[in-house]
């Protein structure tokens, strides 16, 4: 089930759109399970950006394990989308296997496998979906050709990666083995930061309608490079015992906060 194909006719029907032109443009490749993944295929359009991470000696062609970053520019109803991306799978496809994991207004977390559906080898798959305060839907997706469900320590681990990791298109979280820059206040070439605390940050959370009474602790990740700027990687642990990773641009705003498992 290759993304650009199958899965992209998909999300198609579920209001987006998959055909995109190709772009130059470059994007930080997250470490995911650090097991030296690499672009290969970047397509935009002005509905979304694509972004396809394939494994040493694999192509997006020719693949065994994938990950699909995409991020749709217009965000639609997390659960119209959901529910009319299944629908699409399922059509044709009896051998579907569909599990929602988690699911509210902002973001939706679901696997599928099948037997092999539309001359696609059979395939299981990891989604992540999530609308940002940006406005913006992101969607990060690990699929592997295999037969039956993903063994359960791979199905663990890349639950956990696509969690830690806040957006999809390279702006890495606090997932092990993620490549963020570290700091470097020394150097003059770079736009001075705000550093914010534990409680300003908490505050922030906050006004992002997420549930953090107070903050109990915070540390600096790193930084990832967007099109605001450079922005400064935090991790956040509330009074409540909710944890965030947390991206803060230059000037101090709160980009976006992600639960972290």
């Amino acid at each position: 089930m290759i993304p650009s194909s199958r899965i992209c006719r998909a999300i198609a029907a579920a209001l987006l759109y998959c055909t995109a032109s190709s772009s130059s443009m470059t994007a930080q490749t997250p470490g995911f399970d650090g097991r030296g993944w690499t672009i290969g295929n970047r397509q935009e359009n002005a509905t979304e950006i694509l972004t396809e991470y394939v494994l040493p000696g694999q192509t997006v062609e020719n693949w065994r394990e994938l990950v699909t970053s995409t991020v749709f520019h217009q965000a639609v109803p997390i659960d119209k989308f959901v529910n009319r991306l299944r629908s699409s799978l399922a059509e044709g496809c009896p051998s579907l296997v569909w599990n929602l994991i988690q699911q509210d207004q902002r973001t939706a977390i679901y696997e599928f496998r099948d037997a092999g559906c539309g001359g696609f080898e059979a395939t299981s798959e990891i989604d992540r979906v999530t609308i940002e305060s940006d406005k913006r839907m992101y969607r990060l997706a690990y699929a592997a050709k295999s037969k039956g469900p993903l063994a359960p320590a791979r199905r663990k681990e890349w639950l956990d990666i696509l969690t830690h990791v806040p957006l999809a298109e390279g702006l890495v979280g606090t997932s092990p083995g993620a490549s963020t820059s570290p700091s470097t206040p020394d150097d003059p070439t770079k736009t001075p930061r705000k550093t914010l605390s534990t409680e300003e940050l908490a505050a922030g959370v906050q006004k992002l309608g997420w549930a953090c009474p107070a903050g109990a602790k915070s540390e600096v990740k790193g930084q990832t490079p967007s099109p605001k700027g450079v922005l400064t990687v935090y991790y956040l642990e509330c009074s409540n015992g909710q944890r965030f990773g947390v991206l803060v641009d230059p000037s101090g705003s709160i980009i976006t906060a992600v639960p972290q498992q």
